[in-house]
């Protein structure tokens, strides 16, 4: 059994946290420390589906894994957490106060679960995936920026206990002001639709529908460029962009276009990224994307909306 430095207790009735000390007790701790609940998924499981099995785990009881934040180096955002893994349930001596007097200590048993800091070198699935140059992230809890968060670094304490520091999945804030007026009436209430939702997936920290909504807002985007040019829009974004190059490419049609080499470009990064999440294209060649570059296409999107003349900072 790990040494009393390396144990955390759940205690069922109090439903509180404890440690453990040198005289084989429970000592509870303080209600004001914080312990976060965590579910590990690797790059691999950063998709959909994973997300949603991964906040599946978060309500399991007992919790899996335990995050416990120690004093980091490192400035905030980032913050650093001893990892505590469950390791069974059972009863456990845990030292209370007298009522009447404070000074006098008895004992009572209870049920909890057992928590122990394992040190590194075992079976785990960060090291495992970290050490093969693949990035790992720890789900907390929560829809906002902070439910995720990427290992940046794994150290060991003094009492060789394993410690993480983490960084949170965020995006960039940076996002242009739309102008939809200059939109046939139809596509305007398109541009405005997929726009409000590519906000709402950014702000929910939902990086793959955030994908998604962009997807939808270049198709609208491009194929409003194509209408200027008296052209007939296809039916999918991969069409439009290649009627948009040919477009391009001939001599004299490219002037006066507001779809430019740059915002081609652009449009084409957010159609690729997009394929990227398909079954066929992702999950099936062992292809993902990390959750920054979602939540990042706010640069992107923001580009191509000014290149066009559909937006401004």
């Amino acid at each position: 059994m790990p040494s009393f430095s390396r144990t955390l207790y759940y205690l069922h009735k109090s439903e509180g946290f404890a440690e453990h000390n040198p005289n084989g007790q429970a000592i509870p701790m303080d209600p004001t420390v914080l312990i976060f609940s965590g579910v590990y998924l690797s790059q691999a499981e950063i998709t959909p589906g994973g997300l949603g099995k991964g906040k599946l785990g978060l309500s399991q009881a007992p919790a899996r894994t335990l995050l416990r934040p120690v004093p980091s180096s490192d400035a905030p955002p980032f913050w650093s957490a001893i990892i505590y893994q469950h390791a069974g349930d059972g009863i456990v001596n845990v030292r209370g106060e007298y009522p009447a007097v404070r000074s006098h200590f008895r004992e009572l048993q209870e049920q909890a679960s057992i928590y122990h800091a394992n040190p590194p070198g075992g079976n785990n699935a960060w090291e495992t995936d970290i050490s093969s140059g693949n990035s790992g992230y720890f789900l907390t809890g929560g829809s906002g920026p902070n439910a995720l968060w990427r290992i940046m670094r794994t150290q060991v304490d003094a009492l060789n206990r394993q410690v993480l520091t983490l960084a949170p999945v965020q995006l960039t804030p940076t996002l242009a002001l739309p102008s939809f007026e200059k939109a046939q009436p139809q596509l305007r209430e398109f541009l405005a639709q997929h726009f409000a939702g590519f906000q709402q997936a950014l702000v929910r920290n939902a990086p793959f529908d955030a994908i998604d909504r962009a997807n939808n807002l270049t198709e609208g985007i491009v194929s409003h460029c194509l209408t200027l040019t008296k052209a007939s829009p296809p039916d999918t974004l991969d069409k439009m962009l290649k009627k948009a190059k040919d477009i391009l490419e001939r001599e004299g049609e490219g002037k006066g276009f507001p779809l430019t080499y740059y915002g081609y470009n652009l449009a084409q990064q957010i159609r690729v990224l997009h394929a990227r999440l398909h079954q066929n294209q992702s999950v099936g060649q062992g292809k993902t994307v990390r959750p920054e570059v979602g939540l990042n296409l706010s640069v992107t999107v923001s580009e191509l909306l000014v290149e066009v003349g559909l937006g401004k900072y």
